[in-house]
This record gives structure tokens, C-alpha cells and sequence, in this order.
């Protein structure tokens, strides 16, 4: 467990779906697109440019296959950036065929390209307004070449000021999602993440760590739940003051991100405690390595004449169902058997049996009494 850990959160959890989708207004404005251009071609006054009412009455019904088909597939296996992308390129190039097929010298279906870059784009975030941008510009360029070619005409004069005008405006566009991605991040960063340590905090932890129990349910991804408590970490701060105290969080924290992987969860759960959630690991492989953090924290305090170390407690989710407030109850339990015991070392407590939803057992009351408590250390 040697890999250097930015506390990241899961790959598999930050694919979720953004915030700002709305798949049922997406699919709504999509289906309303298409029924307009029906009606637009079918009751248009002179025949397409170089496809037959069928023709293009088939390529409607194929583009409403293909987002019907994107919506099953979100409501069966969720919101995935590669639908995302396809979806968009879907719409940019139904805008390219309209286009091709609007008889009209200055096509109103033009705007269909700015509908697709926009509407994707402010959905799905900055990657795929990027992407939209540099399909609609080549498609979009393309398709009034060879339409103003089959027309056998010259592009009218202001026809230039609306392409002009649609591309100061996406780019505009580009720019304002791309500050509102900046300060998405930044608010995210400042929710989720404890600004001493960088490290995520406990309600981000509890995020991650209810979305990795449910993996763990379907796919039985093996999870070990590590409660850590600073052991004199009072008397630090008495003595040496409160700089220091957050000295020692901070080194502590580095310590255990460079000591486990990027694929391990590191939270300060609160004041002098930590909560680590480790992925793919047995129970004697996250023994093994807290205990080596445990010999390189303690070296690292004794040279530099502070009293502190810390204790630890382990929990493994079972297999199935499993609540996440029992298995962090179980953790605590064995912290509060380590504090017991009256050295740096964990107890191992059997599985927390549950009675009417709650742990039974040492209770976090219990537990929180010890909190204080200095470690007696050999």
C-alpha cells in the first residue's frame, strides 16, 4: 500500500451523473426538436434540397431511436460520459443534416447547431462543450458549403452575420460554463475537503462511503473500515500550542495519504480523529499496514519530543446489505477496546449484531469517553 493517495474520490463515484443534468427535460427538448423539424419539412412550401419527405421522415424516427435508446440505457446502467458524448454528437450531426436538406437560401435549422452545443454543453459540463463546439464549427461549415453548392448560388450577405453571430455566442457560452466549472470545483472542494489536512471530511466520507457499501452489495467489493484517535494529542496543544496541534494533524494526514493508495478514502472525521476506508484489502493486509504507520508516526514524534501516537479500531463490511452506521460502530468499538487495553494496538470485536436498526454492544457514548484518554504506550 505504497501508492501516493490524493484522497481522491472513487473514479466510479465522480462518473455519477453532474448536478446540473436533467435527463427527462434533455430527452423532452430533443423529442420537441424532432417533431418541430417534421413539421418544419413536411409542410415546408417547396421540396427538400437532396432527400424525399420519406427520406428524411426516417432519419427523424432513426434520431428519436437513438435518445429513446439513450434514455433506457441511463434509467438501466446510469449516467455514463461515453452516452453523454454520443448523445451529443447525435444532435450535432442531425443539425448537420437538416441543414443539407433546408431549401431555404438562409436555413433556419441552422440554430439547431447552437441548440446542440448549448444545451449539451450547459448539461454535461466544459469536455463536452468543447467537443460539441469543434463538431458543430467542421459539420456546420461543411454542410453550408455543399448547401449553397446545390443551390447554385453564393451565400446571401447576412447570412456571414448570423454564422458570426453564432459563434460569438457559443463562444461566450463556452467561456461562462467554464467559469461555472471553476467554481463548481472550488465550492466542492471547500464542502468536501477539511482545509488543514486536505483531506475529505466526514459528510463527503459518508457520501463515498454509502456509495462504495452499495457496490459492495452487488459486486462484493472487500471494504475495511479504519477508526484512528490521536493519543495525547491535548497534551500537545496544552503544551506546545495550537500551532503545533495542527502541525501534527497535518503530518499525520500526509503521512497516511503516502502510506496508502489513491483508491483508499482518508477523512478527518473529526478533531483529532480519522477515518480511513480501504478498497480490495483484506482485514490482515489493513492490519499490517496501519501498524507500519503506527511505527512511522511514533518515530516521527518521538524525534521530535512530542508525546503522541495514535490508536486505531478495524471494521470489514460483510457481505450483502450492511449499514453503514453498525460497521462504523464496530470500528469504534474496536478503538474503544484498543484505548482499553492501554496500548497502540486494535482488538479485533466480532460482527456487530443489530436489534431494531441499532448497534448493539459498546455504544458511541461509551466510546466518546475514552476520546481523551492518553494512551499508556510500551
Amino acid at each position: 500500500m505504497q501508492e501516493k493517495n490524493g484522497n481522491q474520490i472513487p473514479t466510479a463515484f465522480e462518473a455519477l451523473a453532474p448536478e446540473a443534468y436533467m435527463p427527462r427535460l434533455q430527452l423532452f427538448v430533443r423529442m420537441l426538436l424532432g417533431a418541430l423539424s417534421a413539421l418544419y419539412f413536411n409542410f415546408i412550401t417547396i421540396p427538400p434540397l437532396i432527400l424525399s419527405i420519406t427520406q428524411i421522415n426516417c432519419i427523424i424516427l432513426f434520431y428519436y431511436a437513438l435518445h429513446i435508446f439513450g434514455w433506457w440505457y441511463y434509467q438501466k446502467h446510469g449516467a455514463k460520459i461515453m452516452m453523454f458524448r454520443l448523445g451529443s454528437w447525435i444532435d450535432v450531426v442531425g443539425a448537420f443534416t437538416a441543414i443539407l436538406c433546408d431549401p431555404f437560401i438562409i436555413p433556419p435549422t441552422i440554430l439547431l447547431f447552437l441548440i446542440a452545443v448549448l444545451g449539451n454543453g450547459i448539461q454535461h459540463g466544459l469536455y463536452i462543450i468543447v467537443e460539441s463546439m469543434i463538431g458543430a464549427f467542421i459539420l456546420g461549415m461543411t454542410a453550408l458549403v455543399v448547401h449553397y453548392r446545390v443551390l447554385g448560388v453564393w451565400p446571401p450577405y447576412n447570412l456571414y452575420f448570423y454564422v458570426f453571430f453564432i459563434i460569438v455566442g457559443v463562444n461566450y457560452s463556452y467561456f461562462l460554463v467554464r467559469r461555472i466549472e471553476l467554481m463548481k470545483k472550488e465550492a466542492i472542494r471547500i464542502s468536501e475537503y477539511d482545509s488543514l489536512t486536505e483531506t475529505l471530511n466526514r459528510r463527503a466520507f459518508f457520501r463515498v462511503a454509502e456509495y462504495l457499501l452499495l457496490l459492495n452489495e452487488r459486486m462484493r467489493i472487500p471494504l475495511v473500515f479504519i477508526f484512528i484517535d490521536l493519543d495525547n494529542f491535548k497534551a500537545v496543544n496544552d503544551q506546545f500550542g495550537h500551532d503545533m496541534g495542527d502541525k501534527v494533524l497535518k503530518h499525520f494526514s500526509d503521512m497516511v495519504q503516502s502510506n496508502f493508495r489513491q483508491t483508499d478514502i482518508v477523512a478527518r472525521y473529526g478533531g483529532d480523529e480519522f477515518v480511513i476506508l480501504l478498497t480490495n484489502t483484506s482485514r490482515e493486509d489493513a492490519e499490517s499496514a496501519v501498524r507500519k504507520l503506527q511505527v512511522e508516526y511514533r518515530e516521527w514524534a518521538q524525534n521530535n519530543g512530542l508525546p503522541v501516537s495514535f490508536s486505531f479500531g478495524l471494521a470489514v463490511a460483510p457481505e450483502g446489505r450492511s449499514k453503514l452506521g453498525d460497521i462504523l460502530k464496530q470500528a469504534d468499538a474496536a478503538l474503544y477496546g484498543a484505548k482499553m487495553k492501554g496500548c497502540e494496538s486494535n482488538k479485533a470485536l466480532p460482527v456487530v449484531k443489530t436489534k431494531n436498526g441499532a448497534a448493539e454492544g459498546t455504544s458511541f457514548n461509551e466510546a466518546a469517553k475514552l476520546r481523551s484518554m492518553p494512551a499508556a504506550h510500551v
